[in-house]
């Protein structure tokens, strides 16, 4: 079906590219989405349709901030936000031969939308973060499965799912981090508030698990809420705080009997309203340029912020669990934070670190970014995926 789907973009001279967008911090493919743009032979459309398993009012922030995002930059999109049958109505105002997704995860959106949909399409698949976890499920889906290429970050991560998927990973395709071109550039915008005097920038992320148990073993948040409050209180002469929830956390605590939508709305506004703190729930990148250190539990950022070179420190009060599911390069990247268990180890990382500027594991961090971060090829990783875009269809020539 693919091979014929081939043949009639061959035969149009023409593919039509759609990129579906859900979260604006999950998005990675922008550079992507320009080469291709500025090729004749394409026509590229953002489509815009929240995460239906988010909270309403998460839902309806998401969609705001992607249309302010692609507005903004004078982005041709397809809003689907309020369409019931999304992946219908796609086909009947764009009906695009590529389609790409930000995850792989069976029934993701719902039947009309998720990759099953479009049976017959090229879809392709770009994940919507750094590839940490070592199980079977990262692979072992639908998309990864029937897809027409699935474009990884390092040979490791090919040959993890050729071990699990049933076509032997011959639709995978390694070309580096999107990321790494993002991070390659000098910051755009100084997204922090402005300050009567300059001060130390650090930023907190949290993960979105919040329970005491698990494979995630991420419960960083529940005990570190109010002391993240009371030390940008403590400090707010010396340092500036910005509050990096995972996308999903809000739902998540909304639902969570100790927290509600009450009391995390009221949370939320604090962070955004205080002197020295913000709530930061779009794009990061500029945020990680222009920050000297950040303290998390996030899989994904435990590689990402090396990009950065920055001091960093991985929360957890089980570090062994947290790294137990983690293939070598999460393993490695969190080797290379310091380590947080407790409120006293924190302060120290904010005093000694920070601070004080005792930064003893800089060597560490730029070996890893050396053994895992730089693109293969020596080209950008747009242009890795944008050639091998090119190689799979093989347009014929006028």
């Amino acid at each position: 079906m693919q091979r014929s789907c081939i043949q009639e973009i061959r035969q149009k001279g023409k593919a039509k590219v759609a990129f579906l967008l859900s979260s604006l911090p999950m998005w990675r493919a922008q550079r992507v989405y320009d080469l291709l743009a500025s090729d004749s032979r394409f026509d590229v459309r953002l489509v815009l349709y929240p995460f239906p398993n988010y909270s309403e009012v998460q839902r309806k922030s998401n969609i705001s901030e992607l249309r302010v995002y692609c507005e903004a930059r004078a982005l041709p999109f397809i809003d689907l936000s309020e369409e019931s049958f999304p992946g219908t109505a796609l086909r009947e105002v764009f009906n695009p031969d590529i389609v790409f997704y930000p995850q792989p995860y069976n029934h993701l959106y719902n039947n009309d939308l998720d990759s099953t949909f479009f049976i017959g399409k090229l879809i392709s698949y770009i994940p919507y973060s750094m590839h940490t976890c070592e199980e079977p499920w990262v692979f072992q889906n639908f998309l990864c499965n029937a897809a027409w290429r699935v474009f990884l970050q390092l040979d490791d991560h090919r040959e993890e799912a050729a071990g699990v998927l049933y076509n032997k990973a011959k639709n995978v395709r390694v070309v580096g981090e999107p990321m790494a071109d993002v991070f390659a550039e000098p910051a755009q915008t100084d997204p922090w508030k402005i300050q009567s005097v300059p001060k130390k920038r650090i930023i907190w992320a949290p993960h979105f698990s919040i329970v005491d148990k698990g494979w995630l073993c991420r419960d960083s948040f529940i005990w570190m809420s109010s002391f993240m409050s009371d030390l940008a209180e403590k400090f707010q002469d010396q340092i500036q705080f910005a509050f990096k929830p995972h996308p999903r956390l809000r739902t998540e605590l909304e639902k969570h009997p100790n927290w509600g939508p009450d009391k995390t709305r009221d949370f939320y506004n604090r962070w955004a309203e205080g002197s020295n703190t913000q709530l930061e729930a779009g794009p990061y990148t500029d945020l990680f340029k222009t920050s000297d250190a950040m303290i998390h539990d996030c899989g994904s950022f435990s590689v990402e912020y090396h990009f950065t070179g920055k001091p960093v420190m991985f929360v957890s009060r089980d570090i062994n669990a947290a790294m137990s599911n983690q293939n070598a390069m999460g393993k490695e990247g969190i080797r290379a934070h310091y380590s947080g268990s407790c409120e006293k180890d924190i302060l120290s990382f904010v005093e000694n670190v920070v601070l004080a500027e005792n930064d003893s594991m800089k060597p560490m961090r730029i070996a890893f970014h050396e053994r895992y971060l730089r693109p293969p090829g020596g080209r950008s990783v747009a242009d890795n995926i944008y050639r091998e875009i090119l190689s799979g269809i093989k347009f014929t020539e006028a």
